[in-house]
């Protein structure tokens, strides 16, 4: 019997990432002959990005805009699928015990961020944007984690922070928080990104990996209980575990849209988070696993 092959893999601990926890816990990918080590990284996508840069992790589930940032910036690594088809819904987020009460009492306040190329700076410049607001470096304040937001809003610091809505729900509920406005993104939440070196070593693996997790998260969509299970593990209320689930629809088929990655290189770019504009014939080269 061959060794099975090992391949580390980084992500958030939140919902979305329910369908890697059940096939890791079900010894699915074990079954499909890959050991697959799991890295729980509170701190997003730009810490992510950073790990797959330095080679300490070979595979990633990054928010898509950090993920085509990073690669365009030189991150030797490719987007092989989109993780949830569905769009990301980000809360705009101050502390309860402020005097901040709408999103346009936001105009002067920075922004707290887990790390620079994060989900929570890019959608922060891209919110600030739709506020005809233009961020520099100064109207950011690193805070590491949504740990570390939610301690620096609860001290009453006038600051904003972005964070995927249902995520933050238990601290609305328990009064730190107050959620001021909210926005979508207009392209799959997620993305699967592999080293350039895995993917030439590894790709019928990589393929392998992709197949058990698609398994799992059709499984999961189809699960009456599948609510109460999210509910459960991530500290979710009821009714907030159920509208998140009617809402999610994680990628089953492999397709990658890449006209909806064309829209998320033409809105960073709006932003000037990309040097410049990327045609949609480089985008294959640039962000999908060659065929």
């Amino acid at each position: 019997m061959t060794d099975p092959i090992i391949l580390r893999i980084a992500g958030v601990p939140e919902h979305f990432n329910l369908p890697w926890q059940l096939g890791l816990e079900r010894r699915a990918f074990v079954r499909a002959g890959i050991e697959l080590r799991w890295r729980t990284v509170p701190e997003g996508t730009g810490a992510m990005c950073e790990l797959l840069r330095k080679g300490e992790v070979d595979m990633a589930v990054l928010v898509t805009e950090g993920a085509v940032r990073d690669i365009l910036r030189g991150n030797p690594s490719r987007i092989v699928s989109h993780f949830a088809d569905s769009p990301l819904t980000w809360g705009v987020h101050v502390g309860a015990s402020t005097a901040l009460k709408t999103a346009a009492d936001l105009a002067q306040v920075p922004f707290a961020i887990s790390r620079f190329n994060s989900g929570s700076h890019l959608m922060a410049m891209l919110y600030a944007r739709q506020q005809d607001r233009t961020l520099t470096e100064k109207d950011f304040v690193v805070v590491n984690d949504l740990k570390g937001a939610v301690e620096r809003l609860s001290t009453g610091e006038p600051l904003a922070f972005l964070w995927e809505k249902w995520s933050t729900s238990p601290h609305l509920h328990s009064g730190a928080l107050r959620r001021v406005d909210e926005m979508s993104t207009a392209w799959p939440a997620f993305a699967v990104v592999v080293r350039n070196e895995v993917l030439t070593e590894h790709a019928k693996a990589v393929e392998r990996i992709l197949k058990v997790v698609r398994d799992q998260a059709q499984g999961l969509m189809q699960k009456k209980n599948a609510p109460a299970m999210v509910a459960q593990r991530y500290g979710l209320k009821g009714a907030d575990a159920e509208e998140w689930f009617k809402s999610v629809r994680w990628n089953v088929d492999g397709k990658v849209d890449v006209e909806a990655l064309s829209k998320v290189c033409d809105t960073l770019h709006g932003v000037a988070l990309l040097d410049g504009p990327v045609k949609p014939e480089e985008l294959p080269g640039l962000l999908l696993q060659p065929r």
